[in-house]
């Protein structure tokens, strides 16, 4: 049996939408202990993009001087962030965190709505169980 994207994803997400400061999503991503998040569309729910711990160093490093309103600012992440499909086998999954050295893929269904993530540690978790370690 093909081991599947929705075999192995996480369904129990974080996310953040469009409309989150940099503010909410430092509290995500400490408060969560995660490195990065999907964002969201608050309104349909579909996948725009992935924000990253270094898309906010990024944003709060541009800074001539660190203010009080920069928390305040709305965040600025990738909107170019390679999601894949529910159905994406395996070997494609692994493939893909081995070429590009990507930590998190977020998984879309056919209307482009997120129903899960799959993070490395996903991965390596699928590699403990096949190889039966005690």
């Amino acid at each position: 049996m093909q081991t599947l994207a929705k075999d192995i994803m996480s369904t129990n997400l974080i996310t953040l939408t469009e409309q989150a400061t940099v503010e909410d999503a430092l509290k995500v991503l400490i408060n969560a202990r995660v490195t990065g998040v999907p964002i969201i569309d608050g309104k349909t729910g579909t996948m725009k993009g992935v924000l990253s711990e270094f898309d906010i160093i990024k944003h709060i490093g541009s800074k001539k001087k660190l203010k009080d309103d920069t928390f305040k600012e709305r965040i600025k992440y990738s909107r170019k962030a390679k999601f894949i499909e529910a159905n994406t086998p395996l070997s494609e999954i692994v493939q893909l965190f081995v070429d590009f050295k990507y930590r998190r893929l977020p998984v879309v269904d056919e209307n482009k709505m997120l129903v899960g993530v799959i993070t490395r540690r996903d991965i390596m978790r699928v590699f403990f169980y096949r190889s039966k370690l005690p």
